[in-house]
């Protein structure tokens, strides 16, 4: 399934499941399932993240999306969405961060819930 903006991205569970076995970080887009909502982080000099988590193909994994930078994803457990950021394969403890829009430092992300788009 290709989404429009950030370059056309493709959904692509499979390469990060070989990202997350090689441990390589790595732009992703992947589809997921929330399993829980977490407290927001507080500003440490890059702003508030709103914390969610998310099982990517039975994988638990952490969004920090930052709401400093782009609106609030009104998430809720059972929620299917579609994240496109930043993956860190931090052992036991993997992240997808940078899913708001591009500061120069870095690409584009996004996070899309029932066909919205929060960036």
């Amino acid at each position: 399934m290709a989404l429009a903006g950030c370059g056309g991205d493709t959904i692509d569970n499979a390469a990060f499941a070989s990202d997350l076995r090689d441990a390589r970080p790595a732009e992703v887009t992947v589809q997921a399932t929330v399993t829980a909502l977490e407290a927001d982080s507080p500003d440490r000099g890059d702003g508030v993240h709103q914390r969610f988590v998310v099982s990517v193909e039975g994988t638990r994994v952490e969004i920090d999306h930052n709401i400093s930078l782009a609106p609030r994803v009104p998430v809720a457990t059972g929620k299917v969405v579609v994240v496109h950021g930043q993956f860190e394969p931090d052992p036991g403890h993997p992240v997808i961060h940078y899913t708001h829009h591009a500061t120069g430092k870095h690409e584009g992300g996004w996070v899309d819930l029932g066909g919205t788009r929060y960036e």
